[in-house]
């Protein structure tokens, strides 16, 4: 009897827990994932998957089925935080100071990877082509493009990824379509005052009081200007002024990020910050300048190949796996490739207490329970077959 897709990725179970273990003792910070991208290649070549490279560090690999006509791309992001690991009592804790995989890069690289030699099980019954996508640099918001260049000549019919997630029981997974992960701008706003002593305030413009102001008068924009069903959010995380206590500085510098769901807030959003800063700047005699620099895209699930996934899961794991998640204000690049293709991004559990996979993403005790990685490669592998034998088009990626 011919294993199912479940049973396949089981057996490789103990490879991604070790491949896992070994990414997470030896984190890489974006733009620099040298040693992660040779482990990569190393375990390609042996398995005799021709690849190609991705910018520095980035790797696309190729699985061919019986038809080459129709292809699914899959993305493991492989970069890791720059966080202080606090988990001393794990043996394969991150031997890099400040360095940490907090948000589950090496999990995501080992499912793609066990999923490789699960294709290679299964390749005379692929009625496709996959394209393996590790990906460098995501929490930079950097090797997206260079992955969408490679993939642009061929016949890619949707875009699949799976993020493991602390906030969902191990073992579930939420595929639903709409806004998975919010856009991420990040802005930054500098005010120019006068200086002077500080026993005579009326002989400057102070620039604190001005930065004051602005956060104030900002943090009314989501209440008061922007649908309240909307999932959105703007948090300033920086603001610095002056070096003495006596002594009134000329500039203030301000940051923060705006976080949207829906493309009509995002562009709202931004030219009400630039309105406000601009008139409480003036109301108070000084002057801002405002920059927004444009992060992680909205991430929207495409509804048609939702259906695929949530067909994938009641398949591969039973109906009562499935559960709803509400959109997360998070952001991640991976929505660049929906912006090209029609594709989801898959949430799966790892949160057991248990285990001590309790924390929530980017802390220095995150953690995840192991016992999903044959759960994310199976999936990986579903969904491909199931994409393989749907309709040849799943129409517009907006939904």
């Amino acid at each position: 009897m011919t294993p199912s897709i479940p049973e396949l990725a089981k057996r490789f179970q103990s490879y991604m827990v070790e491949t896992r273990r070994s990414l997470h003792a030896s984190p890489e910070l974006s733009f620099h994932e040298r040693t992660t991208s040779e482990r990569v290649r190393a375990e390609l070549n042996q398995l005799g998957i021709p690849y190609e490279m991705a910018g520095d560090y980035g790797v696309v690999a190729t699985i061919e089925g019986n038809n080459t006509r129709q292809m699914v791309a899959l993305r493991a992001d492989m970069d890791a935080l720059p966080i202080h690991e606090k988990n001393d009592h794990l043996s394969y804790r991150s031997a890099t100071p400040g360095v940490m995989h907090a948000c589950g890069h090496d999990g995501h690289v080992a499912m793609l990877l066990g999923a490789a030699k699960v294709f290679l099980q299964c390749r005379d019954q692929m009625d496709g082509t996959v394209k393996l996508c590790f990906q460098q640099a995501e929490e930079k918001g950097g090797g997206t493009q260079e992955i969408l260049k490679i993939l642009a000549p061929y016949p890619v019919k949707s875009a699949f990824a799976i993020h493991l997630w602390s906030e969902i029981d191990s073992g579930k997974f939420s595929v639903q379509a709409g806004p998975r992960m919010a856009a991420g701008d990040n802005f930054e706003i500098v005010v120019h005052g006068v200086g002077c002593h500080g026993a005579n305030p009326h002989r400057g413009v102070d620039p604190i009081v001005v930065a004051a102001s602005i956060v104030t008068n900002v943090s009314h924009l989501i209440s008061r200007e922007i649908d309240p069903s909307h999932a959105t959010a703007l948090t300033f995380g920086k603001l610095h002024s002056g070096e003495a206590a006596n002594v009134i500085p000329d500039k203030a510098v301000l940051a923060g990020t705006i976080r949207t769901t829906v493309r009509e807030d995002q562009v709202h959003l931004q030219a009400a910050l630039r309105r406000v800063v601009q008139n409480t700047a003036e109301a108070h005699r000084a002057t801002a300048e405002v920059s927004i620099k444009r992060g992680g895209p909205m991430l929207f699930n495409h509804a048609g190949c939702s259906q695929l996934a949530e067909e994938t899961v009641r398949e591969l794991f039973g109906a009562e796996q499935l559960i709803a998640f509400a959109p997360l204000m998070v952001s991640e690049n991976f929505g660049d490739f929906l912006e090209v293709y029609p594709g989801i991004m898959a949430l799966i559990g790892v949160r057991n207490e248990a285990c001590g996979a309790n924390f929530p993403h980017h802390h220095p005790q995150f953690n995840i329970d192991e016992d999903a990685l044959h759960l994310g490669a199976a999936l990986h592998v579903g969904y491909a077959f199931t994409c393989f034998r749907s309709a040849p088009t799943f129409g517009q990626t907006a939904v």
